[in-house]
C-alpha cells in the first residue's frame, strides 16, 4: 500500500464491507468493497469513478439497474485529463441527464482487488475508489442521457420514502450524511 493511501485510511472507518466478483474479459475479479464515510477524497491517481447522491428539493435520484436493484449513488468512469468534478459532472448528465453544483465531497468507495492484476488490465490495480459526492439538481436535459444496459430507470423519489430503504453498500450511511449537509446549506 502507498503512503498516501495509507495516509488516507489512517483512522477511518468502514460503514460497510462487501466482497463483489466483477467481470472483464472474461475474468473473475474478485474484490474487497469498503464504504467510508468522510469529507476528503482519496488520493486523486487512485480515483477511478466520480458519484453522488443527487437531491432535488426534498428527493433523491434512485436509480434501477438492469436487476432492478435500486442505487443511489449515479455516476461512472474517469476519463483521461479528466478531474473528479469533470467526471461527476459529465456523468450526471449522461446517466441522469441532470446538471449538478453545490457538490459536497461525503465519501467513497473503496476496492481492493485480491488476485493478481490480469493481462493488459487498463486500470487502478490493486487499489482504486469511486470518490462519493452531495450535490443539487440544477436543470435537466434529456437528450443527454446515453443509453447504458445497467441503467432501467432514473428518477426522483421523496427523500424520506428512501431513507427507510435498505440499500446495502453504505448507501444508506452515505445518504444520511449527505441529508445533513443539505440540512445545512
Amino acid at each position: 500500500m502507498t503512503s498516501s493511501l495509507e495516509d488516507y485510511l489512517q483512522g477511518q472507518t468502514a460503514v460497510s464491507e462487501t466482497h463483489p466478483t466483477w467481470q472483464w474479459q472474461n475474468n473473475p475479479l474478485p474484490l474487497r468493497q469498503q464504504t467510508y464515510v468522510c469529507p476528503m477524497l482519496p488520493p486523486d491517481e487512485l480515483i477511478s469513478s466520480a458519484r453522488a447522491v443527487l437531491f432535488r428539493g426534498d428527493e433523491v435520484m434512485v436509480i434501477h439497474d438492469h436487476l432492478n436493484v435500486p442505487y443511489i449513488i449515479p455516476g461512472g468512469r474517469r476519463e483521461p485529463g479528466e478531474t473528479v468534478l469533470e467526471t461527476l459532472q459529465r456523468e450526471m448528465r449522461e446517466e441522469t441527464g441532470w446538471s449538478v453544483r453545490d457538490t459536497a465531497v461525503i465519501g467513497c468507495v473503496h476496492f481492493q482487488h485480491l488476485n493478481p492484476k490480469p493481462t493488459g488490465y487498463p486500470y487502478p490495480h490493486p487499489h482504486f475508489f469511486w470518490a462519493i459526492f452531495a450535490a443539487q439538481a440544477v436543470s435537466l436535459d434529456a437528450a443527454a442521457i446515453e443509453e447504458d444496459f445497467y441503467v432501467t430507470s432514473a428518477s426522483f423519489k421523496p427523500i424520506r420514502k428512501v431513507a427507510t430503504w435498505n440499500l446495502g453498500d453504505g448507501q444508506n450511511e452515505l445518504l444520511q450524511t449527505a441529508m445533513s449537509i443539505l440540512r445545512r446549506s
